[in-house]
């Protein structure tokens, strides 16, 4: 199988950097967890939820396609119509506890919000 789920699955290298963090977040890609101040505790994820996620953070403020993610993170060229992508997200969704937030984008797929910032006045405004 060339470029397909079994280079994920296996654990293979595919690219990613070693870590990605996004509001004080980091995904381990190489140990497949989670951790941050604003989680309970570490975070394992499986290979797919690694992937998904990885290019979820890579790509923070970005909206997402399905598709996109189906290509570029699972490996699979042609998946129109399927619904892993909502499987795999609902379950980051569930397991990140609001940690991060990944938005549905109807119709086209998600996107990780990144953080607003704020700035704060120095003169007490």
């Amino acid at each position: 199988m060339i470029g397909g789920r079994g280079a994920v699955a296996a654990g293979r290298p595919t690219g990613r950097p070693a870590s990605i963090s996004v509001a004080g977040v980091t995904l381990d890609t190489s140990q497949r967890r989670v951790v941050g101040d604003a989680l309970r505790h570490d975070v394992p994820l499986t290979p797919l939820q690694t992937a998904v996620l990885a290019h979820l953070m890579s790509r923070a403020g970005e909206v997402c396609s399905r598709q996109d993610l189906m290509r570029d993170a699972l490996g699979y060229p042609n998946a129109v119509g399927s619904r892993t992508i909502d499987v795999h997200v609902a379950t980051l969704r569930s397991k990140l506890d609001g940690a991060l937030r990944i938005r549905a984008v109807r119709g086209v797929g998600y996107a990780l919000e990144r953080p607003a910032v704020t700035e704060r006045s120095d003169d007490g405004e």
